[in-house]
């Protein structure tokens, strides 16, 4: 994973375009690319890149996504760019999501890839909310897991191990 974010400020920046509805001017950027582990991917010579953009508001003060969309996939490949200067230049083909498309092609609700804010009041002992966290709910036998569950969304898989750690434990009770 390659991450552009150079500072604190920067990231704070970030966050205040996003609290107060506008994209971010200066985004924080995470990017993958999957084929420098699996060429099979892509055919020979090429890569897939994959960019996730934090802090993207699902209700924008002016405009829409609709609207919105290309410019903003834009400004962060000029982003992207003062770092790796030829990226436009080898860009085949772009696929833009929004929130508002993650809503409409996935059903999560806003747009939001990690079930809920990833706010101080919903992470860790609180995660997802307080009295279900840990994993078990007060539901016998329901466990929960995935991005709505500790550690979140962005460190995949860990929710699952956990939750299985859980029950596993619960079971030897």
């Amino acid at each position: 994973t390659i991450h552009i974010c150079p500072t604190i400020e920067y990231m704070e920046r970030a966050w205040d375009n996003a609290k107060y509805g506008s994209p971010s001017q200066r985004p924080i950027i995470e990017m993958t690319i999957p084929t420098i582990y699996d060429p099979s991917l892509a055919p020979p010579g090429k890569h897939i890149m994959g960019v996730f953009v934090q802090y993207a508001p699902y209700t924008l003060r002016e405009g829409t996504w609709d609207e919105l969309r290309d410019a903003y996939a834009d400004r962060v490949i000029d982003c992207i760019a003062e770092y790796a200067p030829n990226i436009r230049d080898i860009i085949l083909h772009r696929q833009v999501l929004t929130p508002l498309d993650i809503e409409r092609v996935y059903g999560i609700t806003g747009g939001n890839i990690f079930h809920g804010a990833m706010s101080i009041d919903q992470m860790f002992f609180s995660r997802p909310v307080a009295g279900c966290a840990r994993y078990a709910t007060p539901v016998r036998g329901l466990y929960l897991c995935g991005a709505g569950a500790h550690p979140g969304g962005g460190v995949i898989g860990a929710a699952g191990y956990n939750a299985a750690g859980r029950v596993l434990k619960d079971l030897r009770r």
